[in-house]
């Protein structure tokens, strides 16, 4: 397991006070503009996901993202960049697996929603990483479809079926912690299995189902955006201007990997306040 992101790092309002920049003020919200060859999108960063937005100014202020290209772009989906290794842009490679040799605790907080616009992480599936915790340096442009009162009902049970896994691979990595030496045991493992299954079926018969709250499927309705991710990825700001670059780049032609036939690269990126 990669190391977390730590807590250790210079506060947010110190990071800039290092090497000569100016301090940011901690009574005004903070935006980063990503400059990238198809033109130019600015986040307003959220001030209750202090670690990702932390951790995302750092590598920003830094310039760590200078020549990373969108390797992943998914019409309706997500656009997705920031992994290091693809600095390299060789032609046809697959890239993805890179994230800074770290990970970001995760800050999956209910008041927020993957609508068009939000700045969410990237991170392995949840039966390798039942914490969540988000890849060190890759983030996403959520792009999403508007759906109608069907396609939500569709996708709360996609929600749902998310949800029961995520707590299956979270029990199951608990009792494997209590027991370490079942890891190397099959008769162990599968008790361990069926012991885990009944830790989530007792944890959804006391909370009940998953359902999209009236406002937010109105706004899913009205602008769009990825419902099944709800819940499951750290949300951690939201694209205030080059909404339309977001939506461009979602439009482009991929390879069967879903990476740009011409890469998008991100050429630099601002911090700013106002």
């Amino acid at each position: 397991m990669k190391p977390l992101f730590s807590v250790a790092l210079c506060a947010l309002f110190l990071l800039t006070a290092c090497g000569g920049r100016k301090a940011l003020d901690p009574e005004k919200p903070v935006y980063v503009t990503v400059r990238t060859t198809m033109g130019d999108v600015t986040v307003r960063l959220y001030d209750d996901t202090p670690l990702h937005r932390d951790n995302f100014i750092k590598l920003c202020l830094n310039n760590e993202y200078e020549g990373m290209i969108f390797h992943r772009v998914i019409k309706d989906f997500v656009v997705q960049g920031g992994d290091p290794e693809s600095k390299a842009h060789e032609p046809g490679v697959l890239y993805g697996d890179g994230d800074g040799g770290y990970t970001v605790p995760a800050e999956i907080l209910p008041h927020y929603f993957n609508k068009r616009g939000a700045l969410i992480d990237a991170k392995e599936l949840d039966a390798n990483n039942p914490e969540r915790a988000s890849a060190g340096t890759q983030f996403c442009f959520v792009q999403g479809a508007i759906p109608d009162d069907e396609l939500l009902a569709q996708r709360e049970v996609r929600i749902n079926s998310i949800h029961r896994n995520w707590l299956y691979y979270k029990f199951l990595a608990q009792l494997k912690q209590q027991s370490p030496a079942s890891a190397n045991d099959s008769l162990q493992m599968e008790q361990l299995s069926e012991q885990a299954s009944i830790m989530v079926a007792d944890t959804l018969a006391e909370t009940g189902p998953i359902t999209i709250p009236a406002d937010r499927r109105e706004v899913y309705k009205t602008i769009g955006g990825v419902p099944h991710l709800d819940g499951s990825v750290t949300i951690f700001g939201e694209v205030v201007e080059g909404l339309d670059i977001v939506e461009k780049m979602s439009l482009v032609e991929t390879d069967k990997n879903d990476r740009p036939l011409a890469d998008i690269v991100i050429l630099s990126t601002k911090v700013f306040q106002k």
